[in-house]
């Protein structure tokens, strides 16, 4: 079967209130470090870090995400996910995928993605011009990027490098694994999972220097964005894109405000976001009663059909409801 574009119902009601892209910084427990140390004669690999602290940061555009990238290049013990963490507390927490009760990390589609390149090519040490090199392969020559060395950059054979872009429309991982599966040789495609670490510190050299004198490099390019589309080939291949309480209940309070600002169609206004509700009661991240009450008391400015204002929200909850049972 081709490939089609498969919308979700209240996709475009989604997107009025969607929060902007996260980016989840993982901090590992117990002194771990999820960076390599590298001496003369020896190489350390990452530790087994289990137990970790979880930091959700908004990012609106590509230059937001380099800035926090730069500042975590210096942090041996953080790493990041391209996941949301559901709890974003103080509490120490394992880094679990994204159903169930037990769940600490669920996936959300994102602008930003990151590229593992792990030994493509004939490395130059030039980091932009290898970067170049890379983008050039994979049909990207023309887009903004920004670009940092892997630990086994100038030490290993082929370029080594973590690539950083930003795509046109928020875009899954899967969808992603699927697009760049055809340049496996090129990219690491394991990167391409919610929970899968994206490390950035620099290695800790004992007893020998850093090879690497350029840590980041800024890409310019006539296009800011990549246009790989977020396709399925049916609806059964399109995950329910989850999201946090703490999300859930923002976006509650921006439909309650909307209320004031709608004139006309106001029943397939209130039933499309009230199918969303209904999803996000079915997560547990909304309480029913408490989304039914404000939200009947909100409509009470249109001075309409009052029983039909409570109609429509209890059919959009109740729709909302049913299709992420039949997600299960």
């Amino acid at each position: 079967m081709a490939d089609t574009y498969i919308v979700d119902r209240d996709a475009e009601v989604k997107s009025d209130y969607i929060a902007p892209n996260i980016v989840t910084v993982a901090l590992a427990m117990n002194g771990k470090l999820l960076t390599k140390t590298i001496t003369p004669n020896n190489e350390i690999a990452y530790n087994q870090a289990y137990l970790y602290r979880f930091f959700n940061r908004d990012i609106n555009t590509l230059s937001d995400l380099f800035s926090l990238v730069k500042v975590l290049l210096n942090k041996p013990q953080c790493c990041i996910v391209r996941g949301i963490a559901k709890y974003d507390d103080e509490e120490k927490k394992q880094r679990r995928l994204f159903h169930g009760d037990d769940a600490t990390i669920i996936e959300q589609n994102q602008n930003w993605y990151a590229l593992d390149i792990d030994g493509y090519g004939e490395c130059t040490g030039d980091l932009k011009q290898d970067t170049k090199s890379v983008l050039l392969a994979l049909g990207l020559q023309d887009v903004e990027a920004f670009v940092v060395p892997s630990s086994g950059y100038m030490r290993k054979p082929g370029i080594r490098i973590r690539i950083f872009l930003w795509n046109s429309v928020k875009i899954s991982c899967s969808a992603l694994k699927k697009h760049f599966t055809k340049y496996n040789n090129i990219v690491d495609t394991a990167l391409f999972h919610p929970i899968q670490p994206i490390y950035i510190a620099r290695p800790r050299f004992i007893g020998l220097s850093d090879p690497c004198k350029v840590l980041w490099k800024w890409i310019s390019g006539s296009q800011i964005y990549t246009e790989i589309p977020n396709l399925y080939n049916n609806s059964n291949d399109r995950p329910e894109e989850q999201y946090t309480r703490k999300q859930a209940e923002r976006f509650f309070d921006s439909f309650l405000r909307d209320v004031f600002n709608i004139e006309k169609d106001r029943h397939n206004w209130l039933y499309n976001k009230t199918i969303a509700l209904g999803k996000w009661i079915w997560q547990d991240l909304l309480d029913e009663d408490t989304v039914v009450e404000e939200l009947y008391l909100a409509t009470a400015v249109w001075s309409g059909n009052r029983k039909k204002d409570m109609q429509t929200i209890q059919d959009g909850i109740r729709d909302g409801k049913r299709e992420m049972e039949g997600k299960r």
